[in-house]
């Protein structure tokens, strides 16, 4: 099988289709050995954050000299950044041979667009003999695909919001109850000191953390910040953004927890080291700034908003291009931006599931009634427009989706 076969396998799957449920793929993945019990697991839910949060644990263990798969979604510019081991992507080779063994052991034909790409990841990590995997959940928590995962190392949850409300359930109490589904009896239970997990019914050994590590400073030109830990230590981290605090702290907890050893100098090489594409991700374009967040739910969004009101980039005019998808909350999302916008640009996200741009308007005037609106035919265009247009502010800002972000990065060439 080449490469271009298996995208069109993927493409076929449907990555829109969701069917949540553990059966299928546990079947499937006996069929193949079992590959997800031979490397000890990290795994990570959450509303936000669990991205970034992977990311640095990855890096982290990886400064510390254990061979790490790390496992995410969604991609931005292609499907082979889900699966990486020591920061580098499975080849296109590798990628199209474990697809075609996936689906020689899925004869029916049943396991969905995220389930055949959580078999290549546990049969990538295993055939590479890593010494460890972190995993991010696709969905919840408690009936997805990752969580075949008997007995972590540690698990985190590291945040409750509301998002995929049609699956997760209506209330903060419902999507807690799936998030911390991958909480296991006698293994660390990583979360924040949140109320709605408070009164969540947890299984695992409880590790709560009460609070972020400090950022002390933050240097806007580079990208990195300093955060100081709860015992008094510096770690420069190459993310910005208000809540990495928040994720170092628990990537601390759990690595602390889960008996593994690491070095106080690995955590500083790790966490220095650390790259995560469209999280605050600031693209200098000639004399111009591109900021990139992938941002799509109204947590995610307050963050945005807390981070963009820090930086010095906040002071002068920016061009807002915003998409969204039909299924978010547009109204929860635009409500903590709306104070920062006044010139909007509307577009379609890459996505079938995008909202169109001229129903997306009707929500951004009813949150920003006097911000300009403008509508462009496309992510990439309305990008373009921007750079190409002297007039123009010197800041964009492209936000509420990955699906856009990822059309961001291409648009201006990113690899």
């Amino acid at each position: 099988m080449t490469f271009a076969a298996a995208l069109a396998v993927l493409a076929k799957r449907q990555e829109t289709t969701i069917v949540l449920g553990l059966g299928r793929v546990r079947a499937h993945l006996a069929s193949l050995g079992d590959p997800h019990l031979a490397v000890p697991a990290f795994h990570v839910a959450g509303t936000n954050g669990k991205g970034s949060t992977c990311a640095m644990l990855s890096s982290v263990l990886t400064a510390a000299g254990y061979r790490t798969g790390l496992y995410v979604s969604p991609h931005l510019l292609s499907v082979r950044e889900r699966i990486s081991i020591d920061g580098r992507d499975i080849s296109e080779a590798a990628f199209a041979q474990l697809m075609a063994r996936a689906i020689a052991a899925d004869k029916k034909k049943q396991l969905t667009y995220f389930e055949l790409l959580t078999s290549i990841a546990f049969q990538h990590f295993t055939a590479q003999r890593c010494d460890v995997m972190v995993l991010e959940t696709g969905l919840g928590g408690r009936l997805d695909a990752t969580n075949v995962v008997p007995a972590p190392l540690a698990a985190i949850v590291t945040s409750i919001d509301y998002d995929h409300q049609a699956y997760l359930g209506r209330t903060l109490a419902a999507i807690a109850r799936q998030k911390t589904g991958i909480f296991k009896a006698g293994r660390p239970a990583v979360r924040p000191d949140l109320p709605v997990l408070r009164r969540a019914a947890l299984r695992g050994r409880p590790v709560v953390v009460r609070g972020p590590w400090k950022a002390v400073r933050t240097d806007w030109a580079r990208g990195r910040q300093v955060l100081r830990s709860p015992a008094g230590r510096s770690y420069t981290l190459s993310l910005l953004g208000s809540r990495q605090g928040w994720n170092a702290a628990l990537a601390h907890a759990a690595v602390a927890s889960s008996g593994l050893a690491v070095s106080d100098a690995a955590w500083k090489r790790g966490l220095a080291r650390v790259s995560w594409r469209g999280r605050f991700e600031a693209i200098k374009l000639g004399k111009k700034t591109l900021i990139v967040d992938g941002g799509h739910n109204p947590e995610a969004a307050r963050a945005l908003a807390a981070t963009w009101k820090s930086s010095p980039l906040s002071k002068r005019p920016a061009r807002w291009i915003v998409g969204i998808m039909k299924d978010k909350d547009t109204a929860g999302v635009l409500a903590p931006l709306a104070p920062f916008i006044s010139e909007a640009v509307l577009v379609r996200p890459p996505s079938p599931r995008a909202l169109e741009p001229l129903d997306l308007a009707h929500f951004v005037r009813a949150a920003a009634p006097k911000a300009r609106v403008t509508i462009e035919c496309d992510p990439a265009t309305a990008i373009a427009a921007w750079r190409r247009d002297v007039r123009s502010p010197q800041t964009a800002v492209c936000a509420g989706s990955f699906y856009l972000a990822g059309a961001a990065l291409k648009a201006v060439g990113a690899r």
